[in-house]
């Protein structure tokens, strides 16, 4: 059910309910009435209609914990109406709303207490026994409507807690795939996610883009790994892949695709803007606690306006070429449409 279909069947419910609260206070001579609903799972009591002269401070729709109601303070003594309120509850919320006279009926649907017809006065007034019979009449007629109050508000927090429960099952997908997309070590996207990036990219206006693939990956990795162990192996991977972050656009997406190796993409990008990251990189990884253990090949491969199928593998050249020329070398290449 809709908020609003929701809202439009309380609306309904609560125009039923008017009528009686007035015939209450014609009863009663009293200035106020009002008809409550009990939430028996929240230990709570909502005022649902009210009906007086504005005296006492009785607020439609305003909520009260089960532990603090007029109602079942009277309950637990065995009364249904007192006219010494600020004497006999002084600490109540009925004292605190200025009532000095103040009764409480139950509403009973298939034998239990599911609301209660209550009236209040600031004067001190006493109810007669025939008075009382003629209010269970009407809380008896009260019944029917209150229960289908009880069916609609349980039906709307059963949707919303559904609601909440999808909501936090697409929190959970969207941080799965967001785990199954990334590499643990460095935070970078792994070989999935840059997969799923590189298709979206590419996808975008294909035919106008340039784009500009780096490519990198250590210098003699197994060597650091067997000098130093692979807890200096992982620190220089988390290293590089903070620098690869710290260097990148927020358009810009940079990978560990696996082992040592490295992928960072600049959409948007011209050659000479390329190699100026890249020199950046690489100075920075210089500057790092490993760069004089060794150093880091780079690979370069920069489209003009075209197709970017061959692009990655164009990268992956312009790396080996790097590496070939020897320790810290980068090579940039031009993919021609």
């Amino acid at each position: 059910m809709s908020n609003a279909r929701f809202d439009s069947r309380i609306k309904d419910l609560k125009q039923a309910l008017l009528p009686l609260m007035q015939l209450v206070c014609k009863i009663t001579g009293l200035e106020t009435a009002f008809v409550t609903y009990i939430d028996p799972i929240l230990a709570r009591q909502q005022v649902a209609v009210v009906v007086g002269n504005g005296e006492i401070g009785v607020v439609e729709g305003s909520e009260i914990d089960w532990q603090d109601s007029m109602c079942r303070l009277l309950f637990n003594d065995e009364h249904w109406q007192d006219n010494e309120i600020k004497q006999h509850y002084p600490l109540s919320a009925g004292a605190a709303l200025g009532m000095n006279t103040f009764f409480a009926v139950p509403v009973q649907h298939q034998e239990k207490i599911i609301g209660t017809v209550c009236g209040a006065s600031t004067r001190d007034q006493h109810l007669t026994s025939a008075q009382h019979e003629q209010l269970q009449l009407i809380a008896e007629a009260v019944s029917w409507t209150l229960a289908q109050w009880q069916r609609l508000v349980k039906l709307q927090q059963r949707l919303q807690f559904t609601r909440q429960r999808l909501q936090l099952a697409y929190q959970d997908r969207d941080s799965l795939k967001a785990l199954a997309e990334r590499d643990p070590l460095t935070g970078l996207l792994n070989r999935r996610g840059f997969a799923d990036f590189w298709q979206r990219c590419t996808e975008v206006d294909t035919d106008q883009k340039q784009i500009a693939v780096i490519a990198l990956d250590f210098d003699n990795f197994k060597q650091l790994n067997d000098n130093f162990g692979h807890q200096a192996g992982d620190e220089a991977l988390q290293a590089l892949g903070a620098i690869l972050q710290q260097h990148t656009r927020d358009y810009d997406f940079a990978a560990r695709l696996g082992g040592d190796e490295f992928m960072l993409v600049l959409p948007g990008c011209q050659r000479q803007e390329a190699q100026d990251v890249a020199n950046r990189i690489q100075q920075s990884y210089q500057a790092s606690p490993f760069g004089d253990k060794h150093g880091i090949s780079i690979g370069i491969a920069v489209t003009g306006q075209g197709a970017h199928d061959d692009l990655l593998l164009l990268a992956d050249k312009a790396l080996y070429q790097a590496k070939n020329s020897g320790r810290g070398h980068i090579v940039c290449r031009t993919l021609r449409a």
